[in-house]
């Protein structure tokens, strides 16, 4: 099983909207990574990235995309070989664009996503939009039944988060964490993330994940810059 990052541009924040801290009106530009992952069983999305029309998108606000078309999913795949007709499954943390605006490239794959987040505001029809074939599930659910891929439920951001715990044969394990944590530091200083739509479950999901590190799993959180920074990206891989 070999693991790929990808990252799909960028967003440009504020970083008291990511950790906890005072506020500042400096600019935080933060990675938007996506994950593939090749399974004997089939290739898997960890996410999506940005959709095609954050492209020299006018915008304004706290989160501001910045992203060239060969930052697409479907550009950025082409790095190892691979089309998005290649992509059998796909795992989406959550609803948000910047996770899952990549999907519009996709129209055969198996797609994972907690019910909880479709029942959450606007997102069914988000859902709808794209004719996938959506499996909607509730709580923890092993992928291909191997113990290699497992979806862990984590609630807090959204209410139906789900991150990604990979069993790598050399690498070990690995828990991609989408925005159950944005950052390395959140979970070093037992600090809040700056945004969450459950205070009380993203506290219990912020602890599951730091016993997780404590027993050994590397943790790859969803915008980190300093930690980003120190992997290597496609078309490098882990196994």
């Amino acid at each position: 099983m070999k693991l790929y990052l990808f990252q799909c541009g960028t967003i440009i924040t504020k970083k008291h909207l990511l950790v906890e801290g005072p506020e500042s009106n400096e600019p935080f530009e933060v990675p938007v990574p996506f994950f593939l992952i090749e399974h004997p069983d089939g290739n898997v999305l960890f996410d999506t990235g940005q959709p095609m029309s954050s492209v020299n998108a006018t915008v304004t606000g706290n989160y501001i995309p910045a992203m060239a078309e060969d930052d697409h999913v479907s550009r950025q795949l082409e790095k190892v070989g691979l089309k998005t007709t290649d992509i059998s499954h796909i795992v989406l943390s959550h609803l948000h664009s910047d996770h899952a605006g990549g999907l519009e490239a996709f129209k055969d794959a198996i797609c994972y996503i907690q019910e909880k987040e479709i029942q959450h505001g606007n997102n069914q029809i988000l859902a709808d939009r794209d004719p996938l074939q959506c499996r909607f599930i509730n709580g923890d659910q092993d992928i291909f039944g191997d113990g290699k891929l497992q979806i862990i439920f984590t609630p807090g951001h959204t209410p139906g988060h789900q991150s990604l715990l990979l069993n790598l044969e050399k690498w070990g394990k690995t828990l991609l964490t989408g925005d159950a944590v944005y950052t390395e530091e959140i979970l070093d200083h037992n600090l809040m993330p700056g945004v969450f739509h459950n205070r009380k479950a993203s506290i219990e999901t912020i602890e599951k994940i730091q016993k997780m590190r404590t027993e050994g799993v590397r943790i790859i959180t969803g915008h980190d810059p300093q930690s980003w920074a120190k992997f290597k990206l496609a078309p490098a891989h882990y196994e």
